[in-house]
């Protein structure tokens, strides 16, 4: 018998509000990046969009533990392991094939369609944010087989030492223009920590929850120790002279401790009815959407401001460029959404 009861996950809008975040989070991280190599270095719009950059790393790992804690909370023993693939698995592929396809004829200008199936395999032969689908594919697919293991401390911490060994090799050891592909951030060994303490969570979620909300001033002061730290870290490498992608990836022990900070922030926070809490959780709903979606638009408004002499390096860029690249996707998913809902009544 489980000792934990398991909750709905639909009644936790801590959850629906940390993924929403993430969401903007990973806009922000590729909008900025843009801004930073575009803009004087040094200069305000640099500073900023650094800082903004850092402090949005924790998006893809926190994307990765509510995966790990929305499947623990949902899974069913009993299911079998193709049904499961069914529902999780399969549900991804189609619009990862179709928005994928497009990346490739639209942006790529890659036509030859026989090499596309070992492109897909990896994602980021596709586009550059598309590694995300393989290595949370893989995730998905491990799942039911080690799930009696993930459940378990045991098993984070054993995943964590898989983890954060090869984070800490990878970052410290790893030359910053090393080509080979075990340092690819589609990889499943830097990553699984996350996803899997996600899994062991979802047992104990609610508890976790008011705990985190009985210690908010002392997290959000860990949390600012921890931004600045961040930061700090990313402009003393690139004065040491490393490279701008070494100075800012999100493979960094640093971000790893930073990321579990900000679920424990987010978690610890009140949320009542309002307009923002609407926003963010119809953010939350579209999530995947803007994921897939954002850089394709954040791709052709850069080149409206190519074609026009317009200035990337600033902050106008950065600011418009995140409301657009957010906007854009939301809206294509509302108007799916409502067609989807139109298809349903009319079949009824």
């Amino acid at each position: 018998m489980e000792k934990y009861k398991k909750v709905k996950r639909e009644k936790i809008i801590e959850m629906d509000m940390l993924r929403a975040i993430c969401a903007i989070a990973v806009v922000i991280i590729h909008t900025s990046g843009y801004t930073l190599i575009n803009s004087v270095k040094g200069s305000v719009s640099y500073n900023v969009s650094l800082s903004l950059n850092q402090i949005t790393r924790f998006s893809v790992p926190l994307f990765l533990f509510l995966s790990g804690l929305g499947l623990g909370i949902s899974y069913k023993r009993d299911e079998s392991y193709f049904k499961f693939l069914k529902k999780r698995v399969f549900k991804i592929i189609p619009p990862y094939i179709l928005w994928g396809s497009l990346y490739l004829i639209l942006i790529q200008k890659n036509y030859d369609y026989r090499s596309w199936g070992e492109l897909f395999l990896k994602g980021d032969k596709v586009f550059y944010h598309l590694y995300y689908i393989p290595l949370i594919m893989t995730l998905y697919i491990i799942f039911p087989i080690f799930y009696p293991l993930f459940k378990r401390i045991e098993g984070v911490i054993f995943c964590l030492l898989i983890s954060l060994g090869a984070t800490y090799f990878g970052h410290y050891y790893n030359i910053p223009d090393l080509t080979l592909d075990i340092f690819s951030k589609r990889n499943a060994i830097f990553w699984n920590v996350y996803f899997v303490s996600g899994v062991y969570i979802s047992r104990k979620v609610n508890n976790l929850i008011r705990r985190t909300k009985t210690h908010k001033v002392k997290i959000m002061i860990i949390l600012i120790i921890c931004v600045i730290c961040l930061i700090g870290e990313s402009f003393i490498g690139l004065k040491s002279g490393k490279s701008l992608d070494y100075s800012t990836t999100f493979i960094r022990p640093s971000v790893m401790i930073y990321s579990y900070i900000v679920m424990l922030y987010v978690f610890s926070k009140s949320y009542r009815k309002s307009i923002g809490v609407k926003i963010l959780r119809e953010i939350s709903k579209s999530s995947f959407s803007i994921y897939l979606i954002h850089p394709m638009v954040l791709y052709y408004y850069m080149k409206i401001f190519s074609k026009n002499n317009l200035n990337m390096g600033t902050l106008w860029f950065l600011v418009s460029s995140i409301l657009v690249s957010t906007g854009i996707p939301y809206l294509l998913w509302n108007i799916k959404d409502k067609f989807d809902k139109l298809s349903y009544v009319s079949n009824e």
